[in-house]
């Protein structure tokens, strides 16, 4: 059977659907990262560390804002697939990591190799060479999960060794302790519910004006309820400015070129064969990417993870 040829008509209806496909999948992963964004700049803010710690650690009142130190974070407007933060305590580091649409036991690795890039920076805060004869002083580390997601997890906590190496104990050990659907009380109840606002009335919005009011709705309806009211309250302006920018079309397009010009950069790099360790320091400089996220541009030639939030 002879297969009907195309013409230049429906080429292009067949070219201009696609576009119109990625764009709409563009961007809802956009709209997804303005609900990142408040993560990042809520926790930047010494007030809500401290409040945070607490409620992590109760037994522990006598400590201050000023124990307090920002390993890691992310920019508030920089585009990243998820949140991380480092921040250290009395030599303690906790790592706090946030899964949103999805859930999976690999995160472990996330937060493992995210411990390894906190600790990295601590070192390089405090001057410390991991090269030198002397052995660096690394602190421990506390882990944790925020899943903001739909899907039922049934554990609390997260074992690397239970999940892969079955309880091996001469396999290495990382833990993480999740937090997960009807979690009760302090900040991160209020962001949980922060979140399932923003999917119920933000996420469904298409025109650019249903965004706008439902931002609004969504930041009014969060006060209501109690969902960080102190902090929407006081930065009511700052946080619809971030909501309001991820929806821009400017800001999609910034979004989609930067990684366009990574991708091309990675496979010039290639043609070149240059190594891949030089490849990635090359373009963790150039993008100011986390050494985790330029890998996944590395591991994969396509976007870096479909599954997460739209990510340079």
């Amino acid at each position: 059977m002879t297969e009907k040829k195309q013409t230049y008509a429906e080429v292009v209806a067949e070219r201009d659907a696609y576009k119109h496909e990625l764009d709409v999948v563009k961007q809802d992963r956009v709209n997804r990262q303005a609900k990142n964004s408040v993560f990042l700049n809520l926790f930047m803010r010494k007030e809500y560390q401290l409040q945070l710690y607490k409620e992590l650690f109760p037994q522990d009142t006598t400590i201050t804002e000023n124990d307090l130190e920002l390993v890691t974070i992310d920019n508030v407007l920089a585009i990243h697939p998820y949140n991380d933060l480092g921040l250290l305590a009395r030599g303690k580091l906790i790592v706090l990591a946030e899964a949103q649409s999805t859930w999976s036991v690999n995160i472990i690795f996330r937060l493992a190799d995210y411990y390894y890039d906190s600790a990295m920076s601590y070192l390089k805060m405090r001057k410390e060479d991991i090269h030198s004869s002397v052995k660096v002083d690394i602190p421990d580390v506390e882990a944790f999960v925020i899943y903001t997601g739909k899907k039922k997890v049934e554990k609390d906590i997260l074992s690397l060794n239970q999940e892969f190496f079955g309880g091996d104990p001469d396999k290495p050990e990382f833990k993480a302790r999740i937090f997960h659907g009807e979690h009760k009380g302090g900040l991160i109840e209020e962001y949980m519910g922060f979140c399932r606002v923003w999917d119920e009335k933000v996420l469904p919005a298409k025109t650019m004006e249903e965004k706008e009011t439902a931002v609004l709705e969504a930041i009014e309806l969060c006060i209501q309820k109690g969902y960080l009211k102190p902090y929407l309250e006081q930065h009511r302006g700052e946080v619809e400015k971030i909501m309001m920018t991820m929806f821009s079309p400017e800001y999609v397009k910034m979004a989609s070129d930067r990684t366009e010009r990574i991708k091309g950069d990675i496979i010039a790099f290639r043609s070149l064969d240059i190594p891949e360790a030089k490849i990635k320091e090359n373009i963790i400089k150039r993008y100011e990417l986390t050494p985790t996220y330029a890998q996944n541009f590395l591991d994969d030639d396509s976007d870096p993870d479909d599954s997460r939030p739209w990510a340079l």
